[in-house]
């Protein structure tokens, strides 16, 4: 019998390791650099509500690279159409 107990509460903990470590929340794909595809090309799109925004459109507004390792591998981020800002100077 206390075999069975120290068995199953070694699988309790076990599992609430596992279960810590499997619910780490993911880092947000908006933190890393964000790119825009044109054609089969992916250039840096800036700082998002500086040089662009994406405005409401069906489809990927932007890319990140979710695995850096991998310079082949892209992920979709942001919804939407992409479209830039014009930021002109302010004026003295």
């Amino acid at each position: 019998m206390l075999k069975i107990k120290v068995c199953l509460i070694a699988a309790a903990i076990a599992g609430g390791v596992f279960g810590a470590i499997a619910h780490k929340p993911q880092a947000l794909c908006e933190g890393q650099p964000q790119y825009y595809k044109f054609g089969n090309t992916y250039f840096p799109a800036g700082e998002y509500g500086v040089h662009y925004v994406c405005q409401a459109a069906a489809g990927t507004c932007t890319w990140y690279q979710p695995n850096p390792f991998n310079p082949n591998s892209w992920a979709p981020c942001r919804t939407g159409a992409f479209s830039w800002l014009i930021n002109a100077p302010a004026k003295k």
